[in-house]
């Protein structure tokens, strides 16, 4: 191993000499290692570079996942605008179809009056005062009285 003499500032060695400490290594270890890093890495105006590019990128990255996190949640608000929609559409078309039942019931009441009626118009006087009396029959119990 070569020896070679290096001067350095008073602040510089004290900072080499904790960093050994720190590690529990002679300043000459420390100092091996330290450059030997410094070969492994390559020149740290490369590596600071290297790392703003990082940065950069990286900044691209959470402004596109802001980006999509504002598109997600403009989509869970339209996604709960339709499903609003479609709650009042389902009630909506419950009361539709109650209503029809409905409609159903009083126009098959209307029916079954009619056809009273029409039975009470066609009816004899006898037959009539005989209903009065006791009630009138169902379409059935009418056609076996004949």
């Amino acid at each position: 191993m070569e020896q070679i003499t290096l001067r350095i500032p008073a602040d510089t060695l004290q900072s080499i000499d904790s960093g050994a400490d720190e590690h529990g290594k002679s300043r000459s270890e420390h100092m091996r290692d330290i450059l030997e890093s410094h070969s492994e890495h390559g020149d740290p105006a490369e590596l600071t570079q290297r790392i703003d590019e990082l940065q950069a990128a990286l900044d691209d990255k959470t402004a596109r996942i802001d980006e999509l996190q504002d598109t997600v949640d403009e989509k869970t608000a339209r996604i709960d605008e339709l499903q609003t929609d479609v709650e009042r559409l389902q009630n909506q078309n419950q009361l539709i179809l109650n209503q029809r039942d409905e409609n159903r019931e009083l126009v098959k009441y209307v029916q079954d009056e009619r056809t009273v009626e029409q039975r009470w118009r066609q009816a004899g006087l006898g037959r009539r005062i005989k209903w009065r009396l006791f009630g009138m029959p169902d379409d059935d119990d009418d056609a076996s009285d004949d």
